[in-house]
Order: C-alpha cells, then sequence, then structure tokens
C-alpha cells in the first residue's frame, strides 16, 4: 500500500464518519510563541480545547506537518540510531469536540485499522492509564480485546496534559505484535516487537493550579498516528527508511555517493541525510531560513549535520541540494507548495552548504587551536565551552571535534558541551517568546465584542459600551464608569469600546485608523485603533469636551484621507506580492509588511539582490493592473475552500474556519482582513523606492503609490529638470554628460595625487635633512598643515624607512590634534611607539595606542607648535638615555 494510499483510505473513512477536512497548517505555528514548529496534530486545535475558539464543525480530521527538535518532544539525536526517530513527519488525527468521547474514538480506530488497512485483530495489543475503567472496559467488552492484551500503565506512559493546567486526560494506545521472533511478549520492555501505531487521548478533564483534575463539561478526542510508522506496517518492512516515503531518497544518496545503501556501515549516514533533507526541504518551503537564532538557527543545525555525515559518505562538494529535488518529487502530490518552491528550496540549501564548507575551514583552524593549547598543557580533555564556541560560532560539528580529538587520545567535555547548548535552546526559546507583544491587561474585556462595519462606512452611530483607564502599570487599564474632561489622570489616554466602529484595528499589517468621535456635549480625538484577542476593537482616545459614560450614543468619524492612502497602499501590495511571484517564482512568500498613508513596505522571501530588469518589470506589471481597473472582490468562504481555489495564506497569520478572500481581477486573491480600494485603477500610480536585504534570504521593498507617488514623482522631475538647466543639458543626454564630468573630475584628481606625492617625496628629503639626532637615533619632528590622517601615516613611514630613525608627525584635523610617531624596527627594543605616542597624547589630554613600530593619537588641537614640539624631544631624550 503506497503512503498515497495510505493517506486517501484515512481521509474517506473519516470523511464518512461526519469528519470535516483540515488541511495541515504551517511547520511555523501561528502567533504561538510557545513552540518554535508544529509539533502534534492537535497544535491548530489548541484554541479549541482551551475553549478560546469555536468552529462550526465538532470532528475534525487532519495529516499535520510536525518537527521534533526541541522541548520535551525532541528527537534530534535519535535519528538515525533508531528505525522510527525523525524530526520531520506526518501525524494523522481524528478530533472531536465536545461530541463522541471515548467509545466512537476507539470503535473508529479499531475499524479503521483492521477493516480498511487490515491489520490482523490478533496482532494488535492496547494499552490504558491504570484508572481508566471505561476504556478497559470498551476495549474488552464493546471490541473484544482479550483482557490480557489489554495493559494498565501509570500516569507517565498513559495520561496526557496539555501543559501544567489545562485541557488533560487518559489516552490508550494501540500497539502492533510484530511476532514472536522479535523477542518475548513484554509490551513495555521489547520495542523491537511492539510498535506503537496509534494514540488516543480522551480529554475529559481540567487541571488547576493545585494540580485538581475538574470534569470538562464538554470531553473531547485527540489522536494522533505517525504517517512513517504506519507505512513501514502496512509495507511490511522494519524500518520506516525502508519505506516509498525514504528509500527513493537513500538510493539517490546512494547512487551521488557511489555507496551501497545495504552496507551496515553506511546506515546512519544515510538515513540522517534522508531524514534532514526532509526537513529542510519542508522548512525552507513553510518560510524558515538559516539564521543564528530560534527556528533558522535549527535549520542550520540540520542542514549541517547532514552535510557532516555526507562527509562520512564521501561528498567533497555541496549535495544537499540535489536530494531536495527527490524530497518534492515523492511529497509533491500531498504538498503543492513544494512543487512552487522547488528552485528557490534548491537555492537556499546550496547557499547554505557553501557557507558551511567556508566556516569548516575556519573552523578547524580554531579547533586545532584549542587541540594544540591542550596538547602543551598535557590535558586529557577537552573543555565543553570551547567545543560549544566551535559548534554555535564556527558550525564546526561535534561530531568532528570527537574525531579529530580521539586520533590524538584526547577525550571531550560532552557534559560541558550539552549544558551550553540546552542554554543556547532555552534562549532561543526566550527570544521567540519576547517577540510576541507584552500582553495589556483590561478588566472584563471577555465580556465585549465590537462589530466592524468600516468596509463600507467611515462614520457610524454608535454605543460606547466601555471605557479604560490606565493604572500605574503601563500594561494594566482598569474599568471605569465616567471620564470627564476635568479629570487628571496618570495617561492622558483613554480606551474606549464601542458597540460597534468603522475604525479598522491594526492587522496584517495595515495600520489602525484614526478620526473624531462626538455628540451634542461631548468631543474626542481617536490616534489609534487595536484590536483585543477577546473580540474587542479598543480605541486609543482623548477627551477634548464633556463627560463620557458607557451607553452614551456618539457618531465616530474616521479621517478620510488617511483611510485612503493607506488603501491605496494595502491593494498595491497585493498586486506587488503577485507581481513579484510572477517575476521571480512561486517561492515569493510574504514574510511581513507596514501598510500606512505614507507608503507600503512588503518582506518577501528571495534569495539574492533584485536586479534593475526584475524591478522594473515588477513596477510595469503593477501598474498595468492599475490601468487595466480591476475589479475588488471580498468573499467570506470555508479556509480549506480558499486554499484549494489559490488563494494565497500567510504563514504567520492565523485564521478563523471562515475566512474573507480579496481578489483583484483573475490577477490577485488573497486571504485579508484589511480594507481595500473597490477597482485597481484608484491606485493611480505605482513607484518602488527602494529594495534591500533584511536578513538571509529575506527581502524588502519600498514602495508608493497613488498621491504620494505622484508628488514624489513630481518632486524628481523638479530635480532634474533643475540639474538639467544647470548644465544646459537635454534630458536624453543629462546622464551621459555627468558620466563624462564624473571621469574627467577623477582623472584630475589623479593628476592631483600624484603630484602631492611627488611633493611628499621631496618633503621627505628636506624633512630629513632638518631633522635632529637624539643619542645617535636620526629623528624628525615635525607639524604639517592642511594633512590627512591617512597622508600622515604614509609620510612617516616612509621618513622612518629612510633615515632609519624616528618619526613624528603632528597635524590638526577637523578640530583634533593628530600625532603619529613610527619607529624603524631595528630600534623597537629600545623604543616603544606605543608608549611614545601615549606621554605625547597626555599633552594634549588624548590617548592613543597601535605597534611597537607603530602608533597614533589625537587630542585637542596643538596651539603653541615650537613648544609642543620641544616637549616631545624631551621624551624622546628621556627614552633614548
Amino acid at each position: 500500500m503506497k503512503h498515497s494510499e495510505i493517506r486517501e483510505i484515512f481521509f474517506s473513512y473519516f470523511s464518512k464518519k461526519k469528519h470535516y477536512k483540515v488541511l495541515s497548517s504551517p511547520l511555523i505555528p501561528a502567533k504561538d510563541p510557545t513552540l518554535l514548529f508544529a509539533n502534534a496534530g492537535m497544535n491548530q486545535f489548541k484554541d479549541v480545547f482551551l475553549e478560546q475558539d469555536i468552529r462550526e464543525y465538532k470532528r475534525a480530521v487532519s495529516i499535520q506537518k510536525c518537527m521534533r527538535v526541541s522541548g520535551k518532544h525532541n528527537d534530534f539525536d535519535e535519528v538515525g540510531k533508531t528505525e522510527y526517530h525523525h524530526t520531520f513527519f506526518e501525524m494523522l488525527g481524528n478530533f472531536s469536540f465536545g461530541d463522541y468521547f471515548k467509545e466512537k474514538a476507539i470503535e473508529y480506530a479499531w475499524e479503521l485499522l483492521t477493516q480498511y488497512y487490515k491489520f490482523k485483530p490478533e496482532k494488535l495489543w492496547v494499552s490504558v492509564f491504570i484508572e481508566d475503567d471505561d476504556a478497559f472496559q470498551i476495549w474488552e467488552q464493546k471490541i473484544g480485546v482479550p483482557a490480557k492484551k489489554i495493559i494498565r500503565l501509570d500516569e507517565k506512559n498513559n495520561f496526557w496534559q496539555m501543559g501544567e493546567t489545562g485541557p488533560c486526560g487518559p489516552c490508550s494506545e494501540i500497539h502492533f505484535d510484530k511476532g514472536e521472533s522479535y523477542g518475548t511478549a513484554n509490551l513495555m520492555e521489547n520495542d523491537k516487537r511492539f510498535v506503537e501505531i496509534w494514540n488516543l487521548v480522551f480529554m475529559q478533564y481540567n487541571k488547576d493550579k493545585e494540580g485538581k483534575l475538574h470534569p470538562l463539561s464538554e470531553p473531547s478526542i485527540d489522536t494522533g498516528m505517525g504517517m512513517e510508522r504506519l507505512t513501514s506496517l502496512l509495507q511490511d518492512v522494519d524500518s520506516n527508511y525502508q519505506t516509498d516515503l525514504f528509500k527513493p531518497i537513500i538510493d539517490y544518496i546512494a547512487e551521488l555517493s557511489s555507496v551501497d545503501p545495504d552496507n551496515n556501515q553506511n546506515q546512519v549516514d544515510l538515513k540522517v541525510i534522508a531524514d534532514h533533507i526532509r526537513a529542510l526541504s519542508f522548512l525552507i518551503s513553510d518560510g524558515v531560513l538559516p539564521a543564528n537564532d530560534g527556528r533558522g538557527y535549527v535549520l542550520r543545525r540540520l542542514l549541517r549535520r547532514a552535510s557532516k555525515h555526507g562527509k562520512s559518505l564521501g561528498f567533497t562538494k555541496p549535495f544537499l541540494y540535489k536530494i531536495s529535488t527527490k524530497v518534492v518529487d515523492i511529497m509533491k502530490g500531498v504538498y503543492p507548495e513544494l512543487e512552487y518552491n522547488r528552485d528557490f528550496i534548491s537555492e537556499v540549501v546550496i547557499s547554505e552548504e557553501e557557507r558551511f564548507n567556508r566556516t569548516l575551514v575556519s573552523g578547524l583552524k580554531r579547533f586545532e587551536e584549542i587541540l594544540n593549547k591542550a596538547l602543551e598543557a598535557e590535558q586529557k580533555i577537552i573543555p565543553g565551552k570551547d567545543l560549544f564556541t566551535l559548534s554555535d560560532t564556527y558550525g564546526f560539528p561535534l561530531d568532528f571535534a570527537i574525531d579529530l580529538a580521539t586520533e590524538k587520545n584526547i577525550s571531550i567535555d560532552h557534559q560541558g558541551f550539552q549544558k551550553d547548548l540546552e542554554t543556547q535552546r532555552e534562549k532561543s526559546r526566550l527570544d521567540l517568546s519576547k517577540k510576541k507583544k507584552t500582553s495589556q491587561h483590561f478588566e472584563n474585556i471577555e465580556k465585549y465584542k465590537t462589530e466592524f462595519t468600516g468596509y463600507d462606512n467611515l462614520m457610524e452611530e454608535v454605543s460606547l459600551i466601555a471605557i479604560y483607564t490606565a493604572t500605574t502599570a503601563h500594561d494594566r487599564y482598569r474599568e471605569v464608569h465616567e471620564v470627564k474632561k476635568s479629570e487628571k489622570s496618570p495617561f492622558k489616554d483613554l480606551i474606549l469600546v464601542f458597540n460597534k466602529t468603522p475604525f479598522y484595528p491594526e492587522s496584517g499589517g495595515q495600520i489602525g485608523d484614526s478620526g473624531i468621535g462626538k455628540n451634542e456635549n461631548v468631543y474626542l480625538e481617536i490616534s489609534d485603533t487595536q484590536k483585543h484577542p477577546a473580540g474587542a476593537i479598543i480605541h486609543l482616545a482623548q477627551l477634548k469636551k464633556g463627560t463620557l459614560k458607557p451607553g452614551d450614543r456618539l457618531v465616530l468619524s474616521v479621517n478620510r484621507e488617511k483611510r485612503q492612502n493607506t488603501v491605496i497602499h494595502h491593494s498595491a501590495t497585493h498586486l506587488l506580492h503577485y507581481a513579484l511571484r510572477e517575476v521571480l517564482g512561486l517561492h515569493v512568500k510574504q514574510a511581513g509588511s507596514y501598510v500606512g498613508p505614507d507608503k507600503l513596505r512588503f518582506d518577501f522571501t528571495h534569495f539574492k539582490p533584485l536586479n534593475e530588469t526584475e524591478q522594473k518589470k515588477i513596477e510595469e506589471i503593477v501598474n498595468l493592473k492599475i490601468r487595466e481597473n480591476l475589479s475588488t472582490e471580498s468573499d467570506h468562504m470555508n479556509y480549506e475552500a480558499a486554499i484549494e481555489e489559490g488563494a494565497i495564506a500567510l504563514f504567520q497569520e492565523k485564521y478563523s474556519d471562515q475566512v474573507r478572500v480579496i481578489s483583484m481581477g483573475n490577477f490577485s486573491k488573497e486571504l485579508c482582513g484589511g480594507t481595500h480600494v473597490q477597482r485597481s485603477g484608484e491606485i493611480g500610480l505605482f513607484k518602488i523606492l527602494s529594495e534591500s536585504s533584511i536578513s538571509s534570504g529575506i527581502r524588502r521593498i519600498e514602495a508608493i503609490g497613488g498621491e504620494t507617488a505622484f508628488l514624489h514623482l513630481q518632486k524628481s522631475s523638479e530635480i532634474l529638470n533643475k540639474i538639467q538647466h544647470y548644465f544646459g543639458q537635454q534630458q536624453n543626454m543629462i546622464f551621459e554628460f555627468l558620466v563624462e564630468m564624473d571621469k574627467t573630475s577623477r582623472e584630475k584628481e589623479k593628476q592631483i595625487r600624484k603630484t602631492d606625492e611627488a611633493d611628499q617625496k621631496k618633503s621627505s628629503f628636506k624633512m630629513i635633512n632638518e631633522g635632529i639626532s637624539i643619542n645617535n637615533v636620526q629623528t624628525v619632528i615635525e607639524y604639517i598643515d592642511d594633512s590627512s590622517r591617512n597622508q600622515l601615516r604614509s609620510l612617516a613611514d616612509e621618513i622612518k624607512n629612510k633615515n632609519k630613525g624616528i618619526s613624528i608627525l603632528l597635524s590638526n584635523i577637523n578640530g583634533k590634534s593628530a600625532i603619529i610617531v613610527s619607529v624603524f624596527k631595528t630600534l623597537t627594543n629600545q623604543l616603544d611607539a606605543r608608549i611614545i605616542v601615549k606621554e605625547i597624547a597626555r599633552l594634549v589630554d588624548g590617548n592613543g595606542g597601535g605597534r611597537p613600530d607603530f602608533a597614533q593619537a589625537g587630542g585637542k588641537p596643538i596651539k603653541n607648535i615650537p613648544h609642543f614640539k620641544n616637549d616631545i624631544s624631551e621624551i624622546l631624550k628621556k627614552h633614548l638615555t
């Protein structure tokens, strides 16, 4: 049974059981800083289980992309050593949100396994929580599993909880018995004979801070079954790596490296590379790029570890980028985004491979220094701290260090290395958490909901339902029942909540609206609008007149000009996104944005700068679509349906089941809650201002549209006209004219430099001839007007080499003194330029430093030059005596 068939049977079965098919979320958890990566099928339903979100369905089925490389679910170090551990894997799961419970969950699992996947019932064993009599009875009496094959296990093995507090409950696992040839029938101790297939979690309790369990009013079901392990059983092989998910990759690696894939010596290397290249391909496709922290650091580590194992197979040049195409070939039918990103994945991988090869050279040099230091000190162990620095800073793998140290009969400090590694991992988790905005606490905010009416209206009569003022703790707001203009509070701003509002709250990169609110007695100014996670839209306001109380009726008016300019830039962003994908490729994904009245900023995944032709083409496409005056349509539909229709979703956004889709003609289609023009012609004009890199693999375009773009071009045209008029040139000739003028100017500068150098040589001979002898050391001490530090340094060295003595040159540059001391190399045992320059610098309240043969300093301006030169002579006499 191929992996594609296994998927189809799973979805088909649960669809017949009225489960809603939910697509896998990206590997990057949507707005969940507690997770580096999605690591279970239930991640995208977390808020549902926590009763913070409500879906339109009570039953769901999914196959979720997962990564387990951090925290308590960390299989990184086990990969290659076992037949079943992976960094990237897929989790099949069915879920019930307050619908069916234990009996149905068990029935469904058993029926699917035995009747559809054709597992023999006698080959299946189950485990239950030691106190879960209900599950035991269902398995024994309803399903017919013999009691001897139902194993009761403790809390550690068969009780699941989301966190220290929150939803939790007992679980039941289904295991496959591979038979007597694999050893004794001990479920807990013989993992070669017994393979866990499926874990059924019965979420029936809520755990409080004291550890007490309280029954949930609506118990739920969360199940998880590893795709790779299930496939190995259904394809009757002893290892996940022998399935059609991995074997084509391993065979290709073996072909490229000319090794025998069945040779035991090659097994660990082949497995690690096959596992890691799958993880790399999916991570990059989902928008993760190499970095020195967070998710990017994990990606970089995976690639470097795979590269290290490649070197064990004989690879000397980048090779992983070739293997990534094999992953795409195998998985593109299930995840079409891999095909769209095929070239981009290869580009990112080969770029990082080449970078790693460069760092290996410097890392090897540093390791040799550490090793030699240990040998000289007759140490028998290399400190873990040094090893971690090698790994973290230089990208030098620990395995490399172990092999090289072993050759010299030196051990390494594993414990110290692991300690620093864990500190780094914790730092990555903390850094990720800090990226989340500081949570602001509003009393009773959960009671209030605000309806947004601003898609069609910029003015609305509303009711005030809550007033908040800041407390002395800047992130906490208390609810008040009245506020007057005359009141003095710690902060001048109020937070107001209305039953409905035309003000758009900041979201998806679009800034919040501003404007006014008023009635006969009240006038207030609203400077910003935000959305609270609980559902209320909060307005940052200043009361200018009157008294406010909940229940008051006001008319809210949005600043029309600001909204219109913002709308223009938001719609232009959508056109830009699609133009980028058309010109650069479908690997382009939005990685951040700012949409305001002044400009738009669009961050996107791409691995190299845009050239002039690409920028021009992108601009042309966007302006063409503006001139075509495309109609903007807004539709509300199911998330999965929108994705299937080709709408683009942003991986860092968190979407509800029902989404809003913005289409601009047949050109652009995105999930978006923002405000937009009715037709693209309203944008008027689009102009790119700049294109730059903001991090590895992330580019940024800043652009303008509408009146802002017109005024910019008008200003540029005005400047160009002034330049043309000043130089008396036509527009089509001005560029060539300025280039030619620049060439002429550079030639003149070159001639001047040559003249200066000739004058300097004449000057150096003169200075040497006029120099003095101090204790038989030829010495030049001169002050030079209108000089630069570079000229002083060059002249000082020239004089020193000619007189084979000491050269001290002085000047005042930009209101500060410049002091250069240059000592001939045979004199450095008598004179240290660093010491001399520091003593001279004290005369002008300055400081300096350098090398024994050359040093420089600066300080306050030199005023009495003859006196200053005399003081320097005395300093030299003291040192030369």
